[in-house]
């Protein structure tokens, strides 16, 4: 009977012996090839220097300076951060700011480019760096960066001016707790504060810290400001406190002279979240934030306001 069992040429290498050798070639190469690519896109450290310097340089009072893509913004902070204070690292929107500066790499947009042609473009190496005039702001006063100026009650009870030890910040850790405060206690975290809050996108808000108390309002109250013809506010709750959607909304009120003129419900799952009120017609006036929950556990509001006089150009 003859012998059925196949036999092969030793001198032939079989497919399954070299197959995986020409895939770990094919993958190196490719790996090559990549490696090389990404290389090429990456600005090297001299080309963020050149554009920040340019930038530094021509930088003036009242612009506003950012950066695409959005996961580049911790070298913008390193290469810029001395431009960068809380009103431009919490930016709301581009309504406090006269020009927008944009570095930009990989030819990917900052989330804040703004519509219309640009008024300035530069190249330095792979960075590029871009300005649009924005023309005169809109905005008659800041509520956010004027909080010393203000009255802050806890119900009938006013809170104190006082400077404190800074807490908080960082992951899990919550808003970072400021220096200088109304504080209404007795709890630590029950004063009204300027800060930098995280919202529900992750994205850094220049704020002002005012959690509500079980029972009774608190209210923030400017006097004798400029109103002109609307107030906008934003509002949210620290990230890890809204996320969830456990817990009840939260109620900001703004008034004028003591007159509502507005209200934001602010439910969990709403973000960063923007109300107009309109203003009455008169130039200046007592203008209150007034905060309540009726359950106030982690309701952990910080808003942003100014007002506003007609529309930009």
């Amino acid at each position: 009977m003859a012998d059925s069992t196949q036999t092969t040429d030793p001198a032939r290498p079989s497919l399954r012996r070299i197959l995986p050798w020409w895939l770990m070639v094919a993958i190196a190469l490719t790996e090559l090839g990549s490696h090389a690519l990404v290389r090429s896109r990456v600005p090297d450290d001299s080309d963020w220097e050149a554009a920040a310097a340019f930038v530094d340089e021509h930088f003036e009072d009242g612009d506003m300076i950012g950066v695409g893509p959005d996961w580049a913004d911790p070298l913008l902070r390193l290469h810029l951060g001395q431009r960068i204070d809380l009103a431009i690292a919490g930016a709301s929107d581009l309504a406090p700011f006269e020009r927008y500066w944009e570095l930009s790499i990989r030819g990917q947009p900052s989330r804040w480019r703004p519509e219309g042609e640009e008024a300035l473009v530069e190249q330095f190496g792979r960075v590029a760096v871009r300005r649009w005039d924005l023309g005169p702001s809109p905005v008659r006063f800041d509520l956010t960066s004027n909080l010393q100026q203000a009255k802050v009650s806890q119900g009938p009870r006013p809170c104190t001016w006082r400077n404190r030890a800074v807490t908080g910040g960082g992951l899990g850790r919550g808003p970072l707790e400021p220096a200088a405060r109304h504080f209404c206690g007795p709890q630590s975290w029950l004063f009204v504060g300027e800060t930098v809050n995280e919202d529900l996108e992750l994205l850094p808000r220049h704020c002002i810290w005012q959690h509500p108390v079980a029972g009774q309002p608190v209210t923030t109250t400017y006097e004798g400001i400029p109103l002109g013809d609307r107030l906008v506010l934003y509002a949210g709750l620290y990230s890890e406190h809204e996320r969830m959607e456990e817990h009840p909304p939260v109620r900001v009120r703004v008034e004028v002279d003591g007159e509502p003129v507005g209200e934001m419900i602010h439910r969990d799952g709403d973000g960063w979240k923007r109300i107009e009120a309109a203003m009455p017609d008169q130039p200046r006036g007592d203008v209150s934030i007034v905060v309540e929950a009726d359950a106030p556990h982690l309701r952990t509001l910080c808003w942003a306001a100014t007002t506003r006089e007609g529309e930009r150009r």
